[in-house]
């Protein structure tokens, strides 16, 4: 039957119009991530902003086409074509990616002094191809007031955007291959259900836009950030508070900072969500908030050995043992398919049929080798070692499956998962003595794409798999459309965010993180570089604890049905970042729950 659904091929139409939205869609995300700052969230939750508008607005253009001119009207099949390409474009654009990027790239030469030392501590382990180190060409980045489209910026700039496009192309592609060799097992046999699809699925739906309470909840939302929007322009006009920041100091209610925010997106998005996980987001938050009041009713204050940035005791820890033991559980509930994918590639044979996949699986699997062969030729060369480039992707790989599984499990409108990296993992395990400058040097650079995990690339390509099998576009050319969008992707967002920056100036105008996600990266190297530390025994058992904790919480939530507490619930409340968001997602369990 699936086979027989994926008949509807894509016209090169969508395609095309796919394209010129991108560059359009990439300068209005640097506008807004960098110079505006006041939606830095665009693609920072489960469901990407400018996607769900594009196709909004296709949608309405679309209702006088099928009047008028029905010749000319898109079909779903390339609404939805649309949309995909965009989404590939917001996990490459913006706060949670490029501005990490390419505040990592520019930050080491420009803002290196005789005091911090950057000089003597790493230059010498970063490949002269790698960046641009001559401060006449950053000086135009930083203090604006120029074009990027000069013959010196242009060909300063070409060798380390196209090595930085090969790295983020294989990266993310490497993703789309494990995504196709385990799509058929989550979707058909576990039968997941992806519930952040429902928005755009819906929208598409016939009749969808003349319902009414559509239509009300949109002009709610819409008057509350236009009014918001206005305030934040002209300070004259009153604005609309919707959260409110209060932070405890007063022993033994250490908790630090508390956000009591209502935000309708994420509000929106948690009925989505299924209620047990709603509660365990909401309830492990304050789990970690209470562990930090416990130790002070024992202890009568924090103890030393608790990292200065605590969200719990060892939250960040705890994380990490909690996403790669998700990672790990994910792929043993699925080692029978990936048994039967073995049999294939051996010439065995199985009982899986790949004929309707986007990629047949010996091809999945020959471009996975082929995209981590190129990541190993090119950051050995940068100066990364092959154990630990093989350590980092392990995890990373293993964090990225967690967080694909529970967005396909669970639809969670939020997962910054802040400070919860491979790179940490590795310092705790191995200690940076162990790791050498070299291998500390290329994982900062590396940090780009584990510092915050929202806009995560994996889940967001097997959910564009899924709106394919569920609305009968052909698998292969649906995976065309994302390869090319993302390839195309990356490059428009390195030239968005020159073209701006060059004119605006990072130091004089921007207001998001490219200044100051360079000083994180960086100082954090220079104290490993200055203060070299030893494996951290207590951070490895609070990893091992997280760990242990994840499997208990599963197995209770398999066992038994009445069991509320969900594994992703409490990866998802170890995160720091969920501060922002936690009271949005009681509030909509809680109306979901009553209603």
């Amino acid at each position: 039957m699936n086979g027989a659904k994926k008949t509807e091929f894509i016209p090169a139409r969508a395609i095309l119009i796919g394209l010129i939205l991108l560059p359009i869609n990439a300068y209005w995300i640097t506008i807004v991530s960098e110079l505006w700052a006041t939606m830095i969230g665009m693609n920072a939750t489960s469901l990407f902003f400018n996607a769900v508008f594009n196709l909004f607005f296709l949608i309405l253009i679309n209702l006088p086409l099928r009047k008028f001119l029905p010749n000319f009207a898109f079909s779903r099949t390339e609404l939805l074509t649309i949309y995909v390409m965009l989404v590939m474009l917001s996990t490459v654009c913006g706060y949670t990616m490029m501005s990490f990027v390419i505040g990592g790239l520019t930050h080491p030469f420009w803002f290196a002094t005789p005091e911090n030392e950057y000089a003597a501590l790493f230059h010498r382990y970063i490949p002269s191809w790698f960046t641009v180190s001559d401060k006449r060409v950053l000086r135009g980045f930083f203090e604006g007031g120029e074009t990027f489209h000069t013959a010196a910026y242009l060909n300063t700039w070409l060798i380390p955007v196209l090595v930085w496009t090969g790295i983020i192309f294989a990266i993310f592609f490497t993703f789309m291959c494990v995504n196709i060799i385990i799509r058929k097992q989550w979707t058909e046999q576990d039968k997941l259900s992806y519930p952040i699809i429902q928005v755009p699925i819906e929208l598409t739906a016939p009749r969808t836009m003349f319902r009414p309470l559509l239509w009300i909840g949109f002009s709610v939302s819409a008057l509350i950030e236009i009014i918001n929007g206005l305030h934040h322009l002209f300070p004259v006009i009153p604005g609309i508070p919707l959260h409110y920041v209060h932070t405890f100091t007063e022993r033994p209610w250490t908790l630090g900072w508390m956000r009591f925010s209502f935000n309708p997106f994420v509000t929106g998005l948690t009925f989505f969500a299924p209620l047990d996980l709603a509660f365990s987001v909401w309830f492990f938050h304050l789990f970690f908030k209470a562990q930090q009041v416990i130790v002070h009713v024992e202890l009568g204050s924090m103890p030393s050995w608790v990292p200065v940035r605590a969200h719990g005791i060892y939250g960040m820890q705890q994380g990490l043992g909690a996403w790669t033991t998700l990672g790990i559980l994910s792929l043993w509930m699925t080692r029978r398919h990936l048994r039967q994918v073995w049999r294939i590639l051996v010439g065995q044979p199985s009982t899986l049929d790949d004929s309707t996949e986007p990629l047949r699986y010996r091809f999945a699997v020959l471009g996975l080798v082929l995209a981590m062969t190129f990541l190993v030729l090119l950051l050995q060369q940068a100066g990364l070692s092959l154990s630990v480039m093989l350590f980092y992707f392990a995890i990373y790989l293993l964090m990225s499956i967690a967080i694909t599984r529970a967005r396909a499990v669970l639809g969670p409108p939020y997962h910054q998962i802040v400070f919860t990296s491979p790179q940490g993992f590795m310092v705790d395990v191995m200690g940076t003595r162990a790791l050498g400058p070299s291998n500390l040097t290329i994982l900062s650079f590396l940090y780009a794409f584990n510092r915050e995990n929202t806009s995560h690339p994996m889940p967001n390509q097997l959910e564009a798999f899924k709106i394919a099998e569920r609305t009968g576009i052909n698998n292969t050319r649906i995976l065309l459309g994302m390869v090319l969008a993302l390839l195309f992707s990356i490059l428009v967002s390195f030239w968005a965010y020159f073209h701006v920056m060059y004119k605006h100036g990072v130091a004089t105008k921007a207001q998001g993180p490219l200044m100051y996600m360079g000083f994180e990266f960086f100082r954090l190297l220079t104290s490993w570089l200055q203060y070299p530390k030893e494996s951290n025994y207590t951070a490895t058992f609070f990893i091992g604890l997280g760990g242990v904790f994840t499997v208990f919480l599963m197995g209770m939530q398999r066992r038994f049905i009445w069991w509320p507490f969900h594994p992703a619930g409490y990866a998802l409340g170890a995160s720091w970042g969920m501060w922002h968001v936690w009271t949005s997602i009681l509030l909509g369990w809680a109306i979901k729950g009553l209603s």
